[in-house]
């Protein structure tokens, strides 16, 4: 085997074994790739050059000599995508902050006192607001985590059993993954769009189309609404078969009060929280805004929904329809005035609702877990982006190119667009399967850098690119919910460790699964459901 095969190669095992090993990702893979690239760099110098094929040296110490180029290249990839990646920090602290003031659970009992008298509407509550949580956070481990807390022991006390009990939850928190406004969405268009015009370029088209995180959101949308009302119905039929012995009155507290709010009381906790989230969402979609003021404008006003004072709520949500109605209207120089007073006001809103969440423990505690979420995301994107950089730098990129072109070469795939189809079934399975053991972040920023150029191979009216990052996302949420090691069944094990066993969990999940699969076959042979 020559050197420009083996070493990639001998890369890319390391590169999974750190993966594997349990060591951070981020330094895992930025240190390996550093310290390989180093001491090629160092055996050059020394006069131990490896060749390749062509007999030029694989690594040329003149241009690596102290390794500059990678830090600036490291800056050249994530600098087009500041931008945008600002939107992940501010969705992560609109989501926290609603589950710290405890919106969210507020939330799930109003909807639970909605569909209470429903045969199955328990579980199809635990259903919808997860799908809520996931339009909020768009962080699975929150979701999870969160649904644990605030729905398990209502599931159980219904009589659902902890197989059925657990496999609602699990299910319902990796909605986070497809129903946007999703971190993984913001990422996938990053990558996509990126590989999508490097290779249209390299086929010679140098004015390719761009993706961007809002094509994803509006495409993403119906197949996430079909993986929730699949799940719903499914948690529905679980719950209708229960038998009405198996049921136990719920205790008294918060669920029974849940139970019992007046009408004025359901509007109360089912507007505030629902209504940023359908302004938020509906505001990308409609392209009024990016996603990063989106985003931006979702966690003021999650901060303000967070303060819990109806004195600041309502105000500032007239303040600020005022104020989208004046930018809309343009109105005349003579009301600039109270432009400016209802701009003041709204600030004035905004800073105390900092105040009381702060002076509560809220803002600090969201505002922490923003921190240490929003880091790890960085941390792993830059350690991945050396890892691909060196890779590249190796030969690394020609190596997969060469591989996925001959296995679809080996299945009879001789037309380009065939090929090109052929390689992304290829690339979603492998997809699925490193979902069991790999955070979806690694997987976005490591796997496809190096798969996606060969599947955007052909034109977009050939293969659609956002067609292609729609089945991404849904096969990365399929593997997630996936025994044995779905990463969201860890979350659910570790949020509630004494709740039956991890077969009953297996078990639990395997029916959701199956309406992940049948979503994913149905965006696969119907391309305009996106």
């Amino acid at each position: 085997m020559t050197p420009e095969i083996l070493i990639p190669l001998l890369f890319l095992l390391g590169a999974f074994g750190c993966l594997l090993s349990g060591y951070p990702v981020a330094f895992g893979l930025g240190g390996m790739s550093v310290v390989v690239l180093g001491a090629l760099v160092g055996l050059s110098i020394l006069g131990v050059e490896i060749q390749g094929a062509n007999g030029w040296p694989l690594i040329d110490a003149s241009s690596w000599r102290d390794l500059s180029p990678l830090a600036d290249k490291v800056y050249q990839l994530m600098a087009p995508s500041g931008q945008t990646l600002l939107a992940i920090p501010l969705f992560i602290l609109m989501g926290v902050l609603l589950h710290r003031s405890g919106l969210a659970e507020q939330l799930f009992e109003a909807v639970q006192s909605l569909v209470s008298r429903l045969p199955g509407g328990l579980g199809a509550s635990v259903v919808m607001v997860g799908g809520l949580l996931a339009a909020s956070t768009g962080v699975v481990g929150a979701s999870v985590v969160t649904l644990t807390a605030i729905a398990l022991p209502a599931l159980v006390a219904q009589g659902y059993g902890p197989r059925r009990a657990a496999g609602i939850v699990t299910a319902s928190g990796t909605l986070g993954q497809i129903i946007p406004p999703s971190i993984i969405l913001i990422l996938l268009a990053e990558q996509v769009g990126a590989q999508f015009q490097a290779a249209q370029i390299a086929q010679g088209d140098f004015t390719p189309m761009a993706v961007t995180s809002g094509d994803l959101f509006r495409s993403a949308l119906l197949p996430g609404i079909l993986v929730l009302i699949g799940f719903a119905v499914l948690a529905s039929l679980q719950g209708w078969t229960i038998k009405p012995e198996r049921q136990t009155r719920p205790k008294q507290g918060k669920q029974a009060a849940g139970l019992k709010l007046s009408p004025l009381g359901l509007l109360g906790r089912i507007v505030p929280p629902v209504g940023l989230i359908v302004l938020v969402l509906g505001s990308i979609l409609a392209g009024v805004t990016d996603t990063t003021s989106a985003a931006s404008f979702g966690a003021v006003g999650a901060l303000v929904l967070a303060s819990r004072d109806g004195r600041l709520i309502w105000p500032g949500l007239l303040c600020a329809v005022a104020l989208f109605t004046w930018h809309l209207l343009g109105a005349s120089e003579a009301l600039r005035p109270v432009g400016l007073g209802l701009y003041l006001g709204l600030l004035g809103v905004i800073g105390w609702s900092g105040v009381l969440t702060l002076r509560h423990g809220i803002l600090a505690a969201a505002t922490f877990d923003m921190l240490r979420l929003s880091a790890m995301i960085y941390a792993i994107i830059i350690g991945a982006g050396l890892f691909a950089l060196t890779f590249k730098a190796l030969g690394g990129q020609d190596v997969m190119t060469q591989a996925f072109h001959a296995l679809t070469t080996a299945t009879g795939a001789n037309d380009p667009a065939q090929a090109a189809h052929l390689a992304l079934l290829y690339l979603l399975i492998i997809i699925f399967l490193l979902g069991f053991v790999l955070e979806f972040i690694e997987i976005i920023v490591v796997v496809l850098p190096l798969a996606l150029p060969v599947v955007f191979s052909v034109p977009a009216d050939v293969l659609d690119p956002i067609w292609a990052g729609i089945l991404i996302a849904l096969t990365l949420q399929t593997s997630f919910l996936t025994p044995p090691f779905g990463v969201a069944l860890f979350y659910f094990r570790g949020a509630a460790p004494q709740h039956g066993t991890a077969l009953q969990l297996y078990i639990g999940v395997l029916p959701f699964i199956g309406v992940q699969v049948l979503v994913i076959l149905m965006v696969w042979f119907f391309p305009a459901l996106i």
